[in-house]
């Protein structure tokens, strides 16, 4: 009996052990994505980069929330970022390129969303429309044109009905005053299905207007699709060096910095209160970043703490 005692004890304990070796291998294969408190969100997988992992990265020591960076991202300036966008309310993506060694750069997102809703940093992509509908002669910018009461929506303080403006003096409001009145009369000059056209030749492929500006969201874009635009600019290879180089200085007046509200050094940008890009010269140290936020975001702060990483790198 005491035999038959001791052969079952054996059993249960192999049977005990085979369930627990089951259960580890099985917890293995599962991926926890919670992070942050207990009340967060269950994080979703990133379509930033398809077909690549996604690394999920936080900070133990506080609760900066949920992100998922794309692969060969730097995680230690995606952990910066991720801190300090630890307050941010939404879905929102950031990205970051140096421009000077293409080693270095991040892509992080807290939404399995392609692209989100934007606001005046869509006004980069018909600006960008404009200078080519003026390069290709499809829009000569000599004529003026006549502006109609249907064209001044909510009022406004500069343009006035049935005046005559030339397109430099509307582009001008466009950009150094936030005028949308301006922005409008470009953009459905050019044809909204022409601006998303351009945007999508020169590599914003998540980038699209579908509504006039005005209103909080005039359409949708993505960090990637800003930084890389930035990133051609600088480079000259968008419209030629002669031509992109005028845009980067209607850039560098922008009035709303985002991002770069605190920074120093050379700065083109455009922004709102949700997202805003810039390219930075600092210490020697050129790079783009963008941040796509579908709420208000503390982007000076996310500016920051990117730059503070991006000017200690040798």
């Amino acid at each position: 009996m005491k035999n038959k005692i001791f052969l079952g004890a054996i059993l249960s304990s192999f049977c005990a052990l085979a369930f627990y070796m089951t259960s580890i291998n099985h917890m293995k294969t599962q991926t926890l994505e919670i992070y942050g408190n207990s009340t967060a969100k269950v994080a979703q997988k990133s379509k930033m980069k398809e077909g690549t992992k996604q690394t999920r990265i936080t900070d133990g020591e506080s609760e900066i929330g949920e992100a998922a960076i794309s692969k060969n991202s730097n995680k230690d300036l995606a952990k910066a970022i991720v801190k300090a966008s630890s307050n941010v309310q939404g879905n929102y993506q950031v990205s970051v390129k140096d421009l000077n060694n293409p080693k270095i750069f991040a892509d992080l997102t807290n939404t399995s969303q392609d692209n989100l809703n934007a606001g005046n940093v869509l006004k980069l992509f018909v600006l960008l429309a404009y200078y080519k509908a003026v390069q290709d002669k499809s829009l000569n910018s000599a004529t003026p044109y006549k502006v109609k009461s249907s064209d001044l929506n909510g009022g406004d303080k500069v343009l006035k009905t049935d005046m005559a403006y030339s397109y430099p003096y509307l582009l001008d409001l466009m950009m150094r005053q936030q005028n949308n009145n301006a922005a409008n009369i470009i953009l459905n000059k050019i044809g909204k299905e022409k601006v998303n056209q351009t945007a999508k030749e020169f590599g914003a492929g998540n980038t699209e207007i579908t509504d006039n500006f005005g209103k909080d969201f005039a359409g949708k874009t993505s960090s990637g699709d800003l930084v890389n635009t930035m990133q051609k600019l600088y480079q000259g290879k968008i419209l030629g060096t002669s031509v992109d180089n005028q845009i980067l200085g209607q850039l560098a007046n922008f009035p709303e910095k985002g991002l770069a509200k605190n920074i120093n050094g050379v700065v083109y940008r455009i922004a709102d209160k949700k997202q805003g890009a810039a390219i930075i010269q600092e210490d020697g140290k050129p790079y783009t970043m963008a941040m796509v936020s579908e709420e208000d975001a503390d982007l000076a702060k996310i500016g920051d703490s990117i730059n503070n990483w991006m000017t200690k790198q040798k």
